[in-house]
C-alpha cells in the first residue's frame, strides 16, 4: 500500500495501565500509522492524559457509548484510507505495520483481522486466555472467516458499516452486517498482536464468562446452523467439556501452550463448567439483539 495510510483507533475506558506499552509499540512500527487516535470513553483514571503524551489524538465520548461507540467516534474522526481498531490491552508484534500494509493491499475492501500471542503469570490469567483465544493463534495461511476477532481489525474507512453502541456481542454484529454487505472477512496469521488484558484471579475469569455468555446468547438470532442455534440455546457442551479437545488440538503444535494445557486441565475443565453455568443464566431470557441495556463487567 505505497500511497494509502492506515490510522489505529483505540476504545478505552480506564486504560492507563496498558496505553503507554501500546502507543510505544505502534510508534515503533513500520510504516506507522498516520494517526492514533484514542476514544475516552468516560474514564476515571488519566487515560487522556497518557494518551496525549503517547503522541495519540484523544476524542472523548463523555461515557456511556460503550466499545462500539468509542469506535464509531474514532472511526468518524479518522483521516486515512484504512481504520485499525486496536483494543486497549493489545500490542502490536514486530512487523505488525508491515502485515497492515500488505493486508490492506492483498485483500482490498475486506476486513482482515491479524492473530493473537498470549502470556500470563498465573495459573487464572492463562486459563482466561486459553479458553477463549485459541482459534486465532498464528498458524497456517491467511482465509476466509466467520469471526476474525476485533481486538485487532483493518476495516477501509469508506465501509458501509458502524458498531452497534455496546459492549458484549457488538462484534458479532458487525461481522453479520459485514457480511450483509457483500464484504469479506478475512484471518491474516502473517501478523501478530499480543493481548495483555491484565487478568489474573479466578474473580476475573468470572468477570470474562459473564461477558462472553452474555455476547454469545446476544448473537443468538444471527446464528445459521441448526445444531449451533441448539448448542447456544441449551448449553450443554461446555458440562460435557466438548470444546477441551478443540482447544488442544489447537495448541498443540506449540510446545509451550501445549505444556499449559496439561498442566491446567483441571482449571480448563472447572472453567468450561463456570461458563456453562453463565451461559444457562440466558437459555430461557435473551438479551436484546440491537443495543438495549447494557449489563456491568468489570
Amino acid at each position: 500500500m505505497a500511497d494509502a495510510s492506515y490510522s489505529v483507533v483505540i476504545p478505552a475506558r480506564n486504560a492507563e495501565p496498558t496505553l503507554p506499552k501500546v502507543l510505544g509499540a505502534l510508534a515503533a512500527q513500520q510504516p506507522a500509522p498516520r494517526e492514533v487516535i484514542v476514544v475516552d470513553d468516560g474514564s476515571a483514571d488519566a487515560t487522556a492524559a497518557v494518551a496525549e503524551r503517547g503522541g495519540a489524538r484523544v476524542v472523548a465520548t463523555g461515557g456511556g457509548r460503550f466499545a462500539g461507540g468509542a469506535r464509531n467516534a474514532g472511526w468518524g474522526a479518522a483521516r486515512s484510507d484504512f481504520v485499525v481498531f486496536l483494543d486497549a490491552d493489545v500490542v502490536p508484534g514486530e512487523g505488525w505495520g508491515e502485515g497492515v500494509a500488505r493486508a490492506a493491499e492483498e485483500f482490498p475492501g475486506a476486513l482482515v483481522g491479524c492473530a493473537r500471542t498470549f502470556h500470563a503469570d498465573t495459573a487464572w490469567g492463562w486459563v482466561c486466555h486459553l479458553q477463549v483465544e485459541t482459534p486465532w493463534l498464528p498458524r497456517g495461511r491467511p482465509r476466509e472467516a466467520s469471526f476474525p476477532s476485533s481486538f485487532c481489525l483493518l476495516v477501509p474507512r469508506t465501509a458501509p458499516l458502524r458498531w452497534d453502541e455496546s459492549y458484549g456481542g457488538e462484534d458479532a454484529l458487525f461481522f453479520a452486517d459485514a457480511r450483509s454487505a457483500g464484504l469479506r472477512l478475512i484471518f491474516d496469521p502473517r501478523f501478530t498482536a499480543a493481548h495483555e488484558h491484565g487478568r489474573r484471579t479466578f474473580a476475573d475469569l468470572r468477570r470474562q464468562q459473564r461477558r462472553l455468555a452474555y455476547g454469545l446468547a446476544r448473537a443468538l438470532p444471527l446464528e445459521t446452523g441448526r445444531a449451533r442455534r441448539w448448542l447456544r440455546r441449551v448449553p450443554l457442551h461446555y458440562f460435557a467439556l466438548f470444546r477441551l479437545p478443540v482447544v488442544y488440538r489447537r495448541v498443540a503444535p506449540y510446545p509451550d501452550l501445549r505444556r499449559r494445557f496439561l498442566i491446567l486441565l483441571p482449571h480448563l475443565i472447572l472453567a468450561e463448567w463456570m461458563l456453562g453455568a453463565s451461559a444457562l443464566r440466558y437459555a430461557a431470557r435473551r438479551p436484546t439483539l440491537r443495543r438495549g441495556p447494557q449489563p456491568q463487567f468489570e
